[in-house]
């Protein structure tokens, strides 16, 4: 049984060594060469994030940044799932058209699959490449498919491993106010739900135990692990 299938949120803390000293975050924004990094696959958890300097282009007179600048974040690693091992604490970098990651959202801190890329030391999220976890009734966790399409940074394969979700507390964990389901999901991704009552569920999970044992067997994924990169990061 892979090791991954036995790893419940609930002993993410355990994975932590006490006292663990950390490097400070960057201070600038890590360039790595996307031809050379070597991308991984981990289960994260949010701690801190904050502001780096805006790129030094967005400066010029003739360029129009629509972004904010980029930001950096601080995360507890619970567990890498392809690549090679990551130490219990990061920092990283990711830029977004919406600034910091959620910050003020309630499953902010809570855990969430992350690809990142690496050149060692230095971690980079690509544009947007993460999703919130949830956890069944056994504490097990699932990345929940919020959309109709597939998730662009996990490798093509991966969404064969989805299941249909009849779990009640993943459910619970995953639904959606019903205003918010018709605000911003409705109208392309409805497919993707069921409405009862007040809440729109998800009607798919890919379970991280099962994902980790599909990584575990492949021999011919992409470097970058990505199924379809868009366009920018």
């Amino acid at each position: 049984m892979p090791r991954h299938s036995l790893i419940r949120h609930a002993l993410a803390p355990l994975l932590v060594a006490a006292g663990l000293a950390h490097a400070a975050p960057p201070t600038v924004y890590p360039e790595i060469d996307p031809a050379t990094a070597t991308y991984r696959l981990a289960v994260v958890e949010l701690e801190a994030q904050g502001a780096l300097p805006q790129f030094a282009e967005c400066s010029s007179p003739d360029v129009l940044c629509m972004d904010p600048p980029p930001t950096w974040f601080r995360a507890r690693v619970l567990d890498t799932l392809h690549g090679p091992s990551l130490p219990p604490r990061i920092h990283g970098a990711t830029t977004s058209h919406y600034g910091l990651m959620q910050m003020a959202s309630p499953q902010y801190g809570k855990a969430r699959l992350m690809l990142l890329m690496s050149d060692g030391d230095r971690h980079v999220m690509p544009r947007y490449a993460n999703g919130f976890l949830a956890e069944d009734r056994s504490g097990f966790l699932h990345l929940v498919l919020v959309d109709a399409r597939p998730v662009w940074w996990l490798p093509c394969g991966a969404m064969d491993l989805k299941e249909p979700i009849h779990d009640a507390a993943l459910a619970r964990a995953s639904r959606t106010p019903l205003e918010d389901y018709q605000r911003f999901f409705a109208s392309e991704h409805g497919a993707a739900y069921v409405v009862r009552g007040r809440h729109a569920y998800p009607r798919h999970s890919i379970p991280m135990a099962k994902l980790a044992a599909w990584l575990a067997r492949q021999r011919d994924l992409p470097a970058n692990l990505q199924c379809r990169p868009l366009a920018a990061h």
